[in-house]
Parts: C-alpha cells; structure tokens; sequence
C-alpha cells in the first residue's frame, strides 16, 4: 500500500491510491447489499493520508415525512467531498420516520463510508465489479447491477468495532503519529461505548487484541494512553452497573 508525506495531494493521486485498494476482505453482504466496516476504511485511510479528517453536518429533517438527511465532509488537504444519506433502519433500504439518535449515528458512519468512496476507496463496488480496477482481468465481463456499499449496523456485526492489522502488515501503523491517531480513534470508539454495555467494551478489546499488541510491543506510549482511558471507561460501566 503506497503512502504519502504530502499535505495537499491532488484528486488524481488520491484517487490513484485508493481505488486500487481491495476491500473484499471487510465486507459484508446483507439482502443483496454489499456493506464495508467504516473503522476499516477510516483506519485504511489514515494509513495513507494521516492528516485526512471528516465533520457531520446538521442533520436536514423533513417535516412532512419525518424522514432526515445526515451529510458528511471528508478532508485530505485541501481537498474536499460532501456526501448525503437518508437515515434507514436495518437493511431495508427505506427511509425511517422519526428516526432515533442511534439510527443518526450509525446513518452517519454509513455516510462516512460512502463519502470515502467518492475519494476511490471501495467505489468499485459501487460500480457493481468485484475487484478494483488494478487487479481486473482485461477481458472483464459486462459489469454486474450495481451494489449499495454501507456500513452495517453495529448490533447486526459480531465484531462490530474490529480495526484489522495483522504480523503480514505491520506497516498499517508505520510510525508514532499514526499511532497516535490511531489510538485517538479508538478511544472515541471506547467512549461511544459509555451508552453500551460493559460486556461490549470487553468485546471490544478482545477483538482489537491484535493491534493492541502491536501497539503495546512498537509504540508503548500510545498503548498506554489506551489502556489507562479503558480502564477508565470500564470502571465507570462496573459502577453503574453495580
């Protein structure tokens, strides 16, 4: 996976890096649609853009329907794209009326993953083809009806927060400001979990156990910065739940 020091790349570059990227491993397919984890893409992109960031809008509510709109910017520079989704409910694909703040939130993350695409990671999946451009055949077949890519609902995944690397590719965490990040993203997962359960929290170390490690035995600072915020965390879950 190439990577880049530059601050301001182009849509070209950007678009080269990430559309070739295969995300077959982290999908999953729900009644016909094709859905990527959002913590894989985010962490997939932080790997090559570090300084990239991303901000929800106010979300549009429509007053007749009930229905709401959640809106997404991703930034990588200077560069800039907008994406909208309606709030749906399981794998429908209908619009909810009056939808919860948990429908928002994961419409939101569904939202980041789809923005994300129109920078060329897992668009072409969105295009209905079953490997990115750089490892099709060159005698491709006519493409097959296009797929809805988003991310699935965290109750519906068993590893619902997983942030995959592994000893094959330890380059996902190449330095000490990756992991830095990194760990800041994990610790805002962590936090979402305040609303969760304990057994959840737990669930998710366990499941991130492997890039935990990584981080314990290559950046130990940030893996203490980690550990000492879920301990925290946890304690609070024991004392509510005692």
């Amino acid at each position: 996976m190439s990577k880049t020091t530059q601050s301001d790349p182009s849509f070209a570059e950007v678009w080269d890096t990430l559309s070739k990227i295969n995300v077959n491993d982290h999908t999953q397919k729900r009644n016909g649609m094709t859905y990527l984890s959002w913590a894989w893409a985010w962490q997939t992109l932080m790997a090559n853009y570090p300084f990239a960031t991303y901000e929800f809008a106010e979300t549009d509510r429509d007053d007749i329907t009930g229905t709401v709109t959640v809106w997404c910017t991703v930034s990588i520079g200077a560069l800039q794209r907008t994406m909208w989704l309606p709030v749906m409910t399981g794998y429908q694909n209908k619009a909810v009326q009056n939808p919860d703040a948990r429908d928002v939130g994961d419409a939101r993350m569904r939202c980041l993953v789809k923005c994300l695409a129109m920078f060329g990671l897992g668009h072409y999946i969105y295009a209905g083809e079953d490997v990115p451009p750089e490892s099709a055949p060159k005698a491709e077949s006519k493409p097959s009806k296009p797929v809805k890519i988003e991310e699935p609902e965290p109750n519906d995944v068993p590893q619902k927060n997983k942030i995959v690397t592994d000893d094959k590719s330890t380059t996902e965490i190449p330095d000490n400001e990756s992991a830095e990040k990194l760990v800041t993203f994990m610790i805002g997962l962590v936090d979402d979990m305040h609303s969760d359960s304990l057994d959840a929290l737990l669930s998710f170390w366990k499941e991130n156990k492997q890039t935990i490690d990584l981080l314990d035995t290559k950046f130990k600072g940030q893996y203490d910065r980690l550990k000492n915020h879920f301990t925290v965390v946890k304690n609070k879950l024991k004392g509510e739940q005692a």
